[in-house]
């Protein structure tokens, strides 16, 4: 009965981190009377700089409603109305709308117009005999066949395609590779849930896949999008280069195999590249952090918080979750161990901190936190200075950072310079 109620609350909520506080209920003292903050609505001109909140792409609501742990938004543009849950939701989609500008300059130029002219005649001809009988529209794409087997393996034994990818026909026939080169050239995320987006990158792609346009980066109308600060090592810019380049069964098997030489169970492997809530860009960010935590014990919890994902938001939510515990472990302290806290993680570093990392935007007193910090203090052997850590990628409430200090932990707000997270909630 217990279960059923959490699987409901998970989805009525829309992070995983609500589940974490919703479980320490249990702990809260009926017998004590305690004042507990309303949930806010901010202002989104003194939430976010000003290089964010001013654009003549889109406009955002002044509105913006907190739900004691992370913000909602509300975004209209010339390309359509959006809203968004948490504030790294929202770098990720500006940075769309701007991209999506971009397009559709490429889209009126006439040089695009010229060229699908052109082949238009065998584009319709080629999707028309595609869909009507694909097995004989693929038959001559045997060049380099021995390297599909595996591919082919994965996709039609081990696991399923994801919500965002492609179907199977478009990854067989190399539209898709189009596409995801396309999406990298534009700085966005090809597998984003973004369908005004998506449409885009379809038009484009179809375009370059018939041969009527190139698209290079030298042509693009735009440098990138401005608002959004974006990786910059070497290390992290060869993984997203791998997540635009590689086909989604690929990197599946290839995160299956990192995750194998981390000795984690391969049936909770399986579990997690199965599950088709997360995307191939985000299970592979997730065991890019893992790698990078070498010396972590028992790293597969990471793996079992991620498979309660089961919406956008909250796979959003769980893999800068992670990342974070990265940042932390290169930036500030050695992982030795991460553990099961409730429904999410939380860890311990060399220097012997309890550290739980947090993608909240803004955190107030409510009964949720009380509960739960209740939990976590009882499990917690730390009694010296700092030892318990609570660091939050946004900021908290003054009566919230009070609070969380009279029950002994040390509060470490906009932590996202110190764990080297740029605006999307990845490592830099």
């Amino acid at each position: 009965m217990m279960q059923k109620h959490l699987c409901l609350f998970i989805r009525r909520n829309l992070t995983i981190l609500t589940c974490f506080f919703f479980v320490g209920l249990a702990a809260e003292s009926a017998q004590a009377v305690v004042k507990y903050e309303s949930s806010p609505v901010l202002n989104a001109s003194a939430v976010l700089p000003e290089s964010v909140f001013e654009s003549d792409q889109y406009k955002i609501d002044q509105r913006v409603h907190n739900d004691g742990l992370v913000n909602s938004y509300k975004v209209s543009s010339p390309h359509g109305d959006f809203e968004v849950t948490s504030t790294v939701a929202l770098y990720k989609l500006v940075s769309e709308i701007e991209a999506i500008a971009a397009m559709v300059k490429v889209e009126e130029s006439d040089s695009y117009k010229k060229s699908l002219k052109e082949s238009g005649s065998n584009t319709v001809e080629g999707v028309k005999n595609l869909f009507s009988d694909p097995v004989d529209s693929v038959k001559g794409a045997g060049k380099g066949l021995s390297s599909l087997f595996s591919r082919a393996g994965e996709a039609m034994f081990q696991s399923s395609p994801g919500e965002t990818e492609d179907s199977r026909v478009k990854q067989l026939i190399g539209f898709s590779q189009s596409k995801r080169e396309i999406a990298y050239k534009f700085n966005v995320d090809v597998y984003s849930t973004n369908q005004v987006l998506q449409d885009h990158l379809d038009r484009l792609a179809w375009a370059e896949y018939t041969g009527g346009i190139t698209i290079s980066v030298a042509t693009l109308p735009f440098g990138g999008p401005a608002k959004v600060v974006y990786s910059s090592s070497n290390v992290v810019r060869l993984l997203n280069e791998l997540i635009a380049l590689t086909p989604p069964v690929e990197l599946k098997k290839q995160n299956r195999q990192k995750l194998a030489k981390m000795k984690i169970d391969p049936n909770l492997s399986d579990l997690f590249i199965n599950n088709t809530h997360l995307s191939p860009r985000q299970q592979t960010y997730i065991v890019a952090a893992l790698e990078a935590m070498p010396e972590a014990a028992n790293r597969e919890v990471a793996l079992m918080v991620a498979l309660q994902v089961k919406d956008t938001e909250v796979a959003m939510a769980v893999t800068t979750l992670t990342m974070m515990y990265a940042g932390y472990s290169k930036h500030v302290a050695k992982i030795k161990q991460l553990y099961p806290v409730q429904r999410i993680m939380g860890a311990r570093d060399h220097k012997g901190n309890m550290v739980l990392v947090v993608p909240i935007d803004y955190l107030t007193w409510n009964e949720k936190l009380a509960g739960a910090l209740d939990v976590m203090s009882k499990a917690s052997a730390n009694k010296g200075k700092d030892k318990n850590q609570i660091w939050l990628l946004g900021s908290a409430s003054d009566t919230a950072q009070a609070k969380l200090r009279e029950k002994g932990w040390n509060v470490k707000t906009r932590v996202a310079e110190k764990l080297g997270i740029n605006n999307t909630g990845i490592l830099k």
